[in-house]
């Protein structure tokens, strides 16, 4: 049984690897061959140029912005991927007025999603940690019922864990709101950053900029999911000996 699982593990950490991998080659190859891509795609590079222009021109920002609201608000119930939301204000905005519009509206659906859990419950994450192979991390996200802060700051960071389950989890324990707040944020600003940046520069999808910054989402994204699955075979394997030892004193009757 272990040896299947310390398999699994390893199996799905080398299929990650070799993906992750396979990706950074890919966009290594189109970094290396910019500008002749550049060239072959002039067409379609003019015309999103031409977009950026015409967007540039409207008229109305406040509409945009209402707009762009409105999406944040649908994230709250729809699996909108965040990153896609904080692209399309980098599209339209410039990159500094598009930051401040991403933040504000991520700490919304932060806020939304954190009072969701509180008067609701913690959901889909209650029910997934409420399994007994997933007692460890659910104690290790409690942290003595007080939840613990550093796992939400580094969830924030991780893009393979869900923004919206984390923060109905963190609500449900009715953990400090001020400091639940600070801590998504400045957890989830490097990612905003990035996806706010490749907005800005998607009208050159093969420009050096924008390969970079998929490289480093597609580098980052395998590297977390990697030291999760390991690290979640590293506590399995530590609480199946616990509960071994723990059978076997209940077994023989050791008291200790």
């Amino acid at each position: 049984m272990k040896q299947q699982k310390r398999h699994r593990t390893n199996l799905i950490s080398s299929v990650i690897l070799i993906v992750m991998a396979c990706l950074l080659v890919f966009l290594s190859v189109v970094l290396y061959n910019h500008t002749r891509l550049e060239i072959r795609f002039d067409t379609l590079i003019l015309w999103l140029k031409e977009l950026d222009d015409a967007i540039v021109a409207l008229d109305s920002n406040v509409e945009i912005v209402l707009c762009i609201f409105a999406l944040y608000i649908a994230k709250c119930q729809l699996p909108i991927p965040m990153g896609f939301l904080c692209v399309i204000s980098g599209i339209v905005f410039p990159i500094t007025q598009a930051v401040v519009i991403n933040l504000v509206f991520t700490a919304f659906f932060f806020t939304v999603k954190y009072y969701e859990g509180r008067f609701i419950g913690g959901g889909w994450t209650g029910m997934i940690l409420g399994i007994k192979q997933l007692h460890f991390i659910r104690d290790w996200i409690q942290f003595k019922g007080n939840g613990n802060p550093y796992v939400l700051f580094v969830s924030r960071i991780v893009p393979s864990i869900p923004l919206g389950m984390v923060s109905k989890y963190y609500g449900s324990m009715k953990y400090d709101f001020v400091y639940y707040t600070c801590l998504s944020l400045l957890g989830f600003a490097p990612r905003l950053f990035i996806y706010t940046k490749i907005g800005s520069a998607i009208y050159n999808p093969f420009s050096v900029q924008f390969i970079v910054l998929l490289m480093i989402i597609v580098a980052f994204t395998g590297i977390s999911i990697i030291t999760f699955n390991v690290f979640y075979g590293i506590k399995s394997k530590q609480m199946n000996q616990t509960l071994l030892i723990y059978s076997e004193k209940e077994k023989y009757k050791i008291v200790l």
